[in-house]
């Protein structure tokens, strides 16, 4: 339904600026037939549909959040992306100014009308899921020690200079070897009861690789 109404506006669009080019070469002496086969109108049209149907793409599929709307079941983001301001909607969710966010695949759509915010956007990126930047981050490390328990690798690495925890999936490791690892939820005074040890803070990933 939304890509229907956006395709209608579009069209109107094209329609619109057709008819103002065509009527901006005639005059009342010239016949209809020549203002339409004119060149430079032909050139000027075919350009008013490019550019309606070419919307501005944004250069990274992440960005800050600057201002939050919520209607129709939607939220609403208007993200800085690259220092460009883009909209985007997707399912309701909770966001913040300032908060950093990811997507992956997104539908982009222009002249669209939400009727629950009574606004109109001249473009809008339609996105299934947002993610936490953080978890598009890459670090790497080097593993200073592990050790097992539970199920998990309790593995020390050092990266850019600094000493952080990890907790994985029971990973075979050695002392030295590179590691990469994406995003991780960070815990704070984190017991281990079968190494017997609290670690004042861990961040559990999904995995850690050989790199």
């Amino acid at each position: 339904m939304h890509s229907t109404k956006a395709i209608i506006h579009s069209s109107s669009a094209v329609l619109l600026i057709t008819t103002l080019l065509l009527s901006a070469g005639c005059t009342d002496s010239a016949p209809q037939s020549q203002a339409q086969s004119s060149p430079d109108n032909d050139a000027a049209i075919m350009a008013a549909i490019k550019a309606a149907n070419s919307p501005s793409k944004p250069k990274q599929n992440q960005g800050v959040v600057k201002a939050v709307k919520i209607g129709g079941g939607y939220t609403y983001a208007k993200v800085d992306i690259s220092g460009e301001d883009f909209w985007l909607a997707t399912a309701m969710t909770t966001l913040q100014p300032g908060q950093e966010i990811a997507w992956k695949d997104y539908a982009m759509m222009t002249n669209f009308k939400s009727k629950a915010l009574d606004q109109e956007f001249d473009q809008i990126m339609f996105v299934d899921r947002l993610i936490d930047a953080a978890e598009t981050v890459q670090h790497r490390g080097i593993v200073a020690e592990s050790m097992n328990g539970a199920g998990y690798s309790y593995i020390r690495v050092e990266e850019n200079g600094n000493s952080k925890w990890l907790a994985a999936p029971k990973t075979s490791l050695k002392v030295g070897q590179s590691i990469q690892w994406k995003g991780g939820a960070p815990m704070r005074n984190f017991t281990s009861r079968s190494l017997n040890r609290v670690f004042d803070e861990i961040i559990f990933v999904g995995a850690v690789h050989a790199s």
